[in-house]
């Protein structure tokens, strides 16, 4: 099960890091993170379970330094996304600087030939006293590298905790107290703190016990701990995949531009004067959605067939991942049925003024921005429960 857990993990690492990327560029973190979660899954399970000396050859040690980079991956993850901002300097590089120290240590392990690999690897799963076959093939300090990266990994998280902790008492009065995205990033540290613990444990009872064989590591009780933890983190982003989407701080980032005289948009967008939006939640994110909102309603972009959510996010000049929060969060919708809705009531009010005696029925839809005759007449009947023809033949009768 730990094997196939792993693997599952990295496929969806890839499709996350491939559909998110441009949405919260954070996600790189996350997907870097939950990759060397799931090497340390695959290299559990090969190193205590697996049978195959190919297998053995060639994940012992090669993969060692890259689980440097968990602890870094985790704090970068969440510092990026409690400030939302995605950056990389060179203090930045400073984290990886252990993950360096360490592959110079292995370094002249990949020039070893395949079949002393191969030998070492038939010694490992062949013994009968595993310690003294790890000593005797040291390679690049195991008893060194093992230690330190669960240490230094453990560090990492219970800081990454502590910023956490620290951000959420700070904007508690302005930032919403059950947001999804706040616990997930609790889950997330604390899961990798429980996983960490567990390795450390697991490596203190290989020391002092002295465990023969390795079948015996394998059901010593802090594995299951460790793997239970780890296999609830792909589950909880399926089922919650809204998480990915950060966590947008309109007040830090946008309140000079909305404030702003000689911002275009507060020339031609009088925000809340129509359909103010209020949602008691979130506050600091109403004044972004009401401008949204309005914007669409008076500027009508959504006139352009072709008009789509990167379209907002480059006209508004507003991060992909603040407008997904604002439809998610504060409007409780996606953008696609706003945008039919504020289609549909364009149409409505072109057929209340008269465009119909001037344009046939086929001139009417390309105004609105729908694609086609077809996917005008359906969705308005979805929307209003009538056609086009019948909507103003009642309205017509009003009059």
């Amino acid at each position: 099960m730990l094997l196939q857990l792993s693997v599952f993990t990295i496929i969806l690492t890839f499709v996350l890091t491939f559909y998110n990327y441009n949405i919260n560029k954070n996600i790189v973190y996350l997907s870097g993170l939950l990759c060397l979660l799931a090497l340390s899954g695959i290299l559990h399970y090969t190193f205590f379970l697996s049978e195959s000396v190919t297998q053995m050859a060639f994940f012992y040690t090669h993969f060692m330094p890259f689980l440097y980079l968990t602890g870094p991956f985790l704090y970068l993850y969440v510092s990026g996304t409690i400030k939302d901002e995605f950056t990389f300097n060179w203090k930045k590089l400073l984290h990886f600087l252990p993950f360096v120290i360490a592959l110079l240590s292995i370094f002249s392990y990949y020039f070893v030939p395949w079949n002393n690999k191969l030998e070492i690897a038939k010694t490992l799963i062949n013994t009968s006293d595993l310690l003294s076959s790890i000593e005797k093939n040291n390679v690049g300090y195991h008893f060194i590298n093992l230690p330190g990266r669960i240490i230094l990994c453990l560090i990492y998280s219970i800081y990454t905790l502590y910023i956490l902790i620290k951000f959420h008492k700070k904007k508690k009065m302005g930032l919403v107290l059950n947001c999804k995205i706040i616990y997930w990033l609790y889950y997330i540290t604390i899961t990798v703190i429980i996983c960490t613990i567990s390795y450390l444990l697991l490596y203190l009872e290989f020391i002092n016990h002295h465990y023969t064989f390795r079948k015996l590591m394998a059901d010593v009780v802090y594995n299951y701990t460790a793997v239970f933890s780890y296999s609830l983190i792909p589950i909880m982003i399926l089922i919650f995949p809204e998480v990915l989407y950060g966590i947008p701080l309109i007040d830090r980032k946008k309140t000079a531009i909305l404030k702003s005289k000689n911002n275009f948009l507060l020339k031609k967008v009088k925000i809340a004067e129509k359909y103010p939006i209020i949602n008691s939640e979130s506050p600091g994110m109403n004044e972004l959605a009401n401008l949204i909102n309005n914007y669409l309603i008076n500027e009508k972009p959504f006139v352009d067939p072709k008009f789509s959510i990167d379209d907002l996010s480059k006209q508004l000049e507003i991060p992909k991942h603040h407008i997904y929060y604002c439809f998610g969060t504060i409007l409780k919708t996606k953008f696609t049925t706003v945008r039919s809705q504020i289609r549909v009531n364009y149409a409505k009010e072109l057929l209340l003024k008269g465009e119909l005696d001037q344009v046939s029925m086929e001139g009417i839809w390309p105004k609105t921005g729908f694609s086609s005759r077809t996917n005008f007449f359906v969705t308005f009947k979805e929307i209003t429960g009538m056609t086009p023809l019948e909507f103003v033949q009642i309205n017509s009768n009003k009059l």
